[in-house]
């Protein structure tokens, strides 16, 4: 879903609700809550406060979705009121919302916070322990980076529009402050600097539910293309491709990205325990969904994205283009294990429209992109494609 469009940035702009959050305390536990000073001193307890941490992530996409472009209200819409007023902008619900999201960012801010700042009083007996505590650090530094980031595209105006305007604030002491908004370009630099040190740790999990080195490679990459430093983006994307494997973009392995299982194409996901994206479900959830799919949204039907991506549902005697994917297991009854984060396709698309960027370079951004549509059985790019056309069919 194409989530981040500068939307609650627009939504403080024409309602100021938030115009207070310019200069302001940030209203989060204190540390102690977290857990007692003296606790943290044990590898095994750093990586319980750590997985509080990725719980407390908040996971709004479905609401975010709902105010970008990829959806369009079905006849069901009318039903809910409150997910019709929030749909149509509506200025208190955008405000209400706005308001808990940017604390809920900065409640996992402040855990991870209180983590780094006890990691000094952690003992380890032997070199594996020195080890997963480096890991540690380096997940809470790319986790909380990944935070920030967050917070930047959606509360911020776009980098290109003015670095030097305000950002997000930068909090990473726990004591109390009244800090003022940093400037884009800082605030980028702040999480740029976050992530190369968590780089620099060898960190390759067995599971997708934790943050490992590719991950950090990966956002490195989305952050150079935001910043506009696309041979930079371009040069990560491609450090993360090199790890991607040709049939990790089989239907088998795209199958397993919505399914209860491992997945080779999937670089990063949150763990989880319980349905997802079930407020697009009208009641009863036989009767259809709030939401379709955006009838520009199309697929070939070669596509392997397909059958995942689109649910056919008859609503009213008419065939609609429902939403897949977690939604298609909601249906099916198949409770996911995991919240796709960033995937290995991902990286295709960020070196694409980096070097579509780059003089010289349109050619590459387009045999980039094609390898991974020929894969996954979609229609190519045109080889003559150029400048802003290129990029926008990207």
């Amino acid at each position: 879903m194409n989530m981040f469009k500068q939307i609650l940035y627009t939504a403080l702009l024409a309602g100021g609700s938030l115009a207070s959050f310019h200069s302001c305390t940030l209203d989060i536990p204190p540390a102690d809550l977290y857990s007692d000073p003296d606790a943290i001193t044990t590898v095994s307890a750093a990586r319980s406060l750590l997985t509080s941490a990725y719980i407390q992530y908040p996971h709004n996409e479905y609401e975010l979705s709902q105010l970008a472009d990829d959806f369009c209200p079905t006849s069901l819409q009318g039903q809910d009121a409150t997910q019709k007023n929030f749909y149509l902008w509506e200025e208190s619900s955008i405000s209400t919302f706005s308001e808990s999201l940017w604390l809920n960012y900065y409640n996992v801010i402040a855990v991870c916070n209180t983590l780094l700042e006890r990691m000094d009083y952690v003992i380890t007996d032997n070199i594996t322990e020195e080890q997963q505590k480096a890991v540690i650090q380096a997940e809470t530094q790319t986790l909380k980076a990944l935070s920030y980031f967050d917070l930047l595209r959606l509360y911020a105006p776009a980098y290109a529009d003015g670095s030097d305007k305000p950002g997000i604030i930068l909090k990473d002491h726990l004591a109390l402050e009244y800090p003022s908004r940093t400037s884009i370009k800082d605030c980028t630099d702040h999480i740029r600097t976050l992530l190369l040190s968590a780089r620099d740790v060898d960190n390759q999990p067995s599971t997708n539910g934790w943050l490992s080195q590719t991950a950090v490679i990966y956002l490195l990459a989305e952050l150079e293309l935001y910043a506009g430093n696309y041979s930079e983006a371009a040069s990560y994307a491609e450090e993360v491709i090199r790890k991607a494997s040709d049939d990790m973009f089989s239907r088998t392995t795209y199958a397993q990205l919505w399914s209860t299982n491992q997945c080779s194409g999937r670089i990063f996901a949150f763990n989880t325990d319980q349905s997802y994206y079930t407020s697009i479900m009208a009641n009863p959830s036989s009767s259809g969904d709030f939401y379709m799919v955006n009838p520009a949204i199309e697929y070939d039907q070669d596509d392997i994205r397909l059958e995942y991506s689109i649910y056919p549902f008859t609503m009213s005697n008419v065939e609609r283009p429902l939403f897949g994917k977690y939604n298609k297991m909601n249906r099916e009854e198949t409770l996911p294990t995991y919240i796709n984060v960033f995937r290995y396709a991902g990286a295709y698309f960020i070196a694409a429209e980096a070097y579509s960027h780059i003089s010289q370079q349109e050619s590459t951004a387009i045999t980039t992109l094609n390898h991974y549509l020929n894969l996954v059985g979609a229609t190519p790019l045109d080889d003559q494609l150029r400048g802003d056309e290129l990029t926008a069919a990207i």
